[in-house]
């Protein structure tokens, strides 16, 4: 799709272990529907716990816009 960005595929569930955000329903360990949003230094500056399909992508722009703009 030309993505101008990588795309994570976490089949050894290390990025999930490390973000803390592995559930387990039984004997099945599945990761949770977080969000993360990471600066260019690589520090976590927003964790979206709960996150909405609807309503996400919205909220994670308007941060963006929020924190670019406090970094000029």
């Amino acid at each position: 799709y030309s993505l101008p960005f990588s795309i994570l595929a976490d089949t050894d569930k290390q990025a999930a272990a490390a973000y803390d955000v592995i559930m387990k329903i039984g004997s099945m360990e599945l990761a949770k529907r977080q969000s993360f949003l990471i600066n260019p230094d690589g520090i976590i500056v927003k964790h979206y716990e709960k996150v909405n399909a609807e309503t996400h992508s919205e909220e994670v722009l308007a941060d963006l816009a929020t924190f670019s703009a406090a970094a000029e």
